[in-house]
């Protein structure tokens, strides 16, 4: 019959069994977590490359291979690609090695286990392990070892342990493509967001003009209303007096005077009245180039020996319904500015094409519109001037009353068109003038 201190001392040494069996399972889960844990490589963003030589250099702290080898898939021939070779002097014979495996069959069989294998060299002299990378979606390259000349076996717990670095090798690789890939959209979204946010900046601020610019319409245009029946009555009764007076007499010269003055200010009602979009008189249906030839004499007075005027139009004819001669007022004004803003010698082009809404404007337009491009290479505008360009009565010359591009900004508006500049100190400026065609009035 055992004693109890016999009985204490077996407990003892069980206990201490267990313990050591303990701590042993231990330290071998801490060190294939540790060999296989890449999780510092994918959050430094390193390389695929990298991840492949520290997966080389921790097989290496884990079992003698005469030669280590890993290979990759390439994303766009999905060949087998030399990634990392150590020795590096061995990868001649490896790529020999892999072209017989890939013949025999073998490749195939350690992509369809997905497990490592065990097989004979081509002259049978040494053993080779093949072990697969894969991640669950796909495959990602192949390991071959080498085994020394005497050694052809791994030992179970090892071959744990190099699966699970692989199998996260794999994972880090897949993980950081995604990284990556998700980087650049995040950087493509990034800048469409910035883009939009800018172009929605800018329509409020042309949404913001144009309630501006409505309202001083309205204002213009009652005023312009009362001042031309003002002036009516002052020229009819100018024209009574000229008829009841001595032509010979002083009074007959002083209304003689009167009259410019007179026709001036209806001019300049007239514009007011076109800026507060007080209708298209007479419209018709006219072809760009009939409005030009049309335009063209006018266009030439303006012109001097240092400043050439040229223009380039569409051969297919581009046709719209407009009141002539108000176009024809827009034109002179938007070419009489380009002639202000040149110095010295310079050029303007005028060119006219049909251009698709979608085009335009971020593709915001329907329809079909006519394009008439108005370019100079003068001194160009700031972004104050730019801004402040169809305002009435703003004008950047000394003399003068600026309502041209007022005037301008209106009859385009009544035509169902709008108006845009673009300009640059220095670098002149381009006003292009957007009207529907005439199928689409």
């Amino acid at each position: 019959m055992l004693d109890a201190t016999h009985i204490h001392e077996n407990q003892i040494k069980h206990a201490n069994g267990d313990e050591r069996s303990r701590q042993f399972i231990h330290h071998a889960i801490e060190l294939a977590l540790s060999l296989g844990d890449f999780q510092k490589e994918v959050s430094g963003q390193c390389s695929a490359q990298m991840v492949v030589e520290i997966a080389l250099e921790r097989i290496e702290r884990l079992i003698e291979f005469e030669t280590r080898t890993l290979y990759l898939v390439d994303e766009d021939t999905s060949d087998l690609k030399l990634a990392a070779c150590t020795p590096i002097d061995r990868e001649n014979g490896i790529e020999i090695e892999l072209n017989s495996l890939i013949e025999n069959g073998s490749v195939a069989w350690a992509i369809r286990e997905r497990r490592g294998i065990t097989l004979f060299s081509n002259h049978s002299n040494r053993h080779l392990f093949l072990h697969v990378l894969s991640t669950c979606s796909r495959i990602r390259g192949l390991f071959i070892g080498v085994f020394p000349e005497k050694e052809g076996r791994l030992p179970d717990t090892s071959l744990e342990m190099l699966s699970i670095i692989l199998r996260n090798a794999a994972n880090s690789i897949e993980s950081l493509e995604y990284s990556s890939m998700l980087k650049q959209q995040k950087r493509a979204l990034e800048a469409t967001i910035e883009e939009k946010t800018r172009r929605l900046v800018l329509y409020e601020k042309q949404i913001l003009q144009t309630q501006n610019m409505e309202a001083i319409a309205k204002l213009a245009g009652g005023i312009a209303h009362q001042f031309n029946n003002a002036l009516t009555s002052l020229i009819g009764y100018l024209d009574l007096a000229s008829m009841s007076i001595d032509k010979e007499s002083k009074s007959a010269g002083y209304i003689e005077r009167i009259h410019p003055v007179a026709e001036r200010m209806r001019y300049l009602t007239n514009n007011l009245l076109a800026y507060a979009q007080g209708g298209k008189s007479m419209t018709r249906i006219v072809t760009l180039k009939e409005l030009f030839q049309e335009v063209q004499p006018a266009i030439q007075r303006m012109m001097n020996k240092s400043v050439t005027f040229s223009f380039e139009l569409a051969d297919d004819p581009v046709s719209v319904r407009v009141d002539t001669i108000q176009l024809r007022m827009v034109i002179l004004a938007v070419v009489e500015n380009a002639v202000e803003a040149i110095a010295a010698t310079g050029t303007i082009t005028a060119r006219g094409f049909a251009i698709d809404g979608s085009q335009i404007d971020d593709g915001a337009r329907c329809g079909s519109f006519l394009c008439l491009e108005i370019e100079d290479n003068g001194r160009g505008m700031d972004k104050e001037t730019m801004r402040r360009i169809f305002e009435p009565f703003f004008s950047t010359k000394f003399e003068g009353r600026g309502l041209s591009m007022a005037a301008v900004f209106g009859i385009i508006k009544n035509h169902n068109g709008w108006i845009n500049v673009d300009s640059k100190p220095g670098r002149g400026t381009r006003v292009a003038i957007y009207l529907p065609l005439a199928a689409n009035c």
